[in-house]
């Protein structure tokens, strides 16, 4: 997808350095049957570990991101429908991403067993199947949107605010003074 924005250019950024850990993960899940319980090696646990930082943090704050600082212009803009189906992804996703990043914490702490092995792959693979479409929907609705409803100072300065960081976009009660969206 091309875009024209700083600020969709990070998200398209953000969607691709996904889909490879999604990519590595599903590959990572197809090794082994849902009864042969993998051997964590040097190569899985930073896997998981990556799993944990991108879906448990990274992933949050490019949904708060969108959810305060994007939904809300193109929504006014006139694609309501769009902005609530996205909106509706990120409340299925967040439920599966809380428990893989917590089923990735346990196995980088005890490994996996007869137990935690079947539950990380069953819902491991809804998890790539959901943020894979979800994606796929961003790409080619949602990063278009981005470039029509931002000027460019509001994109300097979104763009500036998600590069340093969670913090730097504010809560509710800051966004006047935060970036101008």
């Amino acid at each position: 997808m091309h875009t024209d924005s700083q600020t969709g250019q990070l998200l398209h950024d953000d969607h691709h350095r996904t889909i490879d850990l999604l990519n590595a993960f599903e590959a990572y899940l197809e090794r082994t049957t849902e009864d042969d319980i993998p051997h964590l090696d040097a190569d899985g646990r930073v896997l998981l570990a990556t799993i944990g930082k991108e879906l448990g943090q990274d992933l949050e704050r490019h949904f708060i991101l969108e959810e305060q600082w994007l939904f809300p212009p193109i929504a006014a803009a006139g694609a309501y429908e769009m902005t609530a189906d996205l909106s509706t992804d990120h409340e299925a996703l967040r439920p599966l991403v809380r428990r893989i990043t917590r089923l990735c914490a346990l196995a980088l702490r005890e490994g996996f067993d007869e137990e935690s092995w079947p539950v990380c792959r069953h819902f491991g693979q809804q998890l790539i199947e959901g943020l894979v479409l979800h994606i796929q929907k961003e790409e080619t609705a949602l990063l278009s949107a981005v470039d029509a409803v931002l000027t460019p100072a509001q994109d300097v300065s979104l763009a500036r605010a998600y590069r340093c960081g969670e913090e730097a976009l504010g809560g509710a009660d800051e966004r006047a003074s935060s970036p101008q969206v």
